[in-house]
């Protein structure tokens, strides 16, 4: 078995982008992007919550056809654990194999000076480290940059229009 961890951090206020966005109001957007994953990822076709609470999410989503091997296209039930307002812990319950990690951390500059992290992590069992297959599925696997990216740009939108 092998773990294949992915992770891309963004910063969330960088010197050129306007407004500021404050923690409470990305860790408010992020519970909201976990609710509503269709308005984030591009894969997913449509999203019902489950269940929310402060502790945790759960919704039904259907991803579309997509060429990474992290999720089959189909019904997928995801848990979101939360622990506010800086981490969420995400779970496929369709695989125990994969989960996504979510931190908002502050940097040396200040309380403005956020960065959001995302982590992928993949249990791959039966693959041998090192192997053709482990390459290909290192290569092929989803990367969390997209998300990371296209988070930061939504909630800042969010902010803009008075959404958070």
């Amino acid at each position: 078995m092998v773990v294949i961890i992915e992770t891309h951090t963004e910063p969330i206020n960088p010197p050129s982008a306007s407004p500021t966005i404050t923690h409470e109001q990305f860790w408010e957007g992020l519970v909201y992007q976990l609710s509503n994953t269709h308005k984030f990822v591009p894969t997913s076709q449509e999203c019902k919550v489950l269940s929310h609470t402060e502790e945790e999410i759960v919704i039904s989503q259907t991803l579309g056809e997509h060429s990474t091997l992290g999720h089959d296209a189909g019904e997928h039930k995801n848990k979101f654990v939360l622990s506010p307002p800086s981490k969420y812990v995400g779970t496929d319950t369709n695989t125990s194999d994969f989960q996504c990690i979510g931190i908002i951390a502050q940097g040396p500059g200040g309380e403005k000076d956020l960065y959001y992290t995302v982590v992928y992590e993949w249990n791959e069992k039966g693959v041998q480290k090192g192997s053709a297959e482990h390459e290909e599925k290192k290569t092929n696997n989803l990367h969390p940059r997209d998300l990371a990216t296209t988070t930061v740009e939504r909630i800042r939108q969010m902010v803009k229009d008075d959404e958070l």
